[in-house]
């Protein structure tokens, strides 16, 4: 595979991807149809379907979930609309009538190359703070704190949040089946 295209609107992401990816991705923005869902894989397996249709080239999509163990499957891969809804204050207050403010943190990279999609998942538990902390980093990265952390990855420097990340989980592993193209 020469060309890989991530497809993302998120500048955060893309600069995330080259941080932990060692191979050239470019990024384009694409407006996808994004399925609802509570299955990480099968959101992810669909954008990157419909991103293939639309440039005709190899893709990487990814989405993410982050599931408060309180609440079951929820807001899980839905995080993006909770988000936009509630925003990181309301996410917290969610959790205000429970006890078990454990969560975890998921991705799912979707590469599809026309023919097959691959996936490569990363997930890390952790808990939700208390109040949002931190303005390093996007989206909810200001209430999730890592396990083994004291802080969010709101909170956590770019080194930091590499070593806790759930993206490097998953990239490790699409790092090493791109190496054995």
């Amino acid at each position: 595979m020469k060309k890989l295209t991530f497809i993302t609107g998120n500048a955060e992401k893309a600069a995330q991807l080259r941080f932990h990816l060692d191979y050239p991705v470019t990024h384009q923005k694409l407006d996808l149809p994004e399925i609802q869902s509570l299955d990480l894989e099968e959101i992810a397996t669909e954008k990157a379907r419909a991103a293939y249709e639309e440039i005709e080239a190899p893709v990487l999509v990814e989405d993410t979930s982050l599931t408060f163990n309180a609440l079951d499957k929820l807001p899980g891969p839905l995080i993006k609309w909770f988000l936009n809804t509630l925003g990181n204050d309301g996410l917290v207050k969610l959790l205000s009538g429970f006890e078990d403010k454990t969560a975890r943190a998921e991705v799912c990279f979707a590469l599809h190359d026309g023919s097959q999609t691959k996936i490569f998942k990363g997930e890390v538990g952790g808990q939700i703070a208390s109040v949002p902390k931190g303005e390093k980093g996007f989206g909810w990265d200001p209430i999730f704190i890592p396990e083994g952390a004291d802080k969010t990855w709101g909170e956590m420097s770019a080194e930091e949040q590499k070593q806790t990340s759930m993206r490097r989980i998953a990239l490790a592993k699409l790092q090493k089946h791109l190496a054995s193209l």
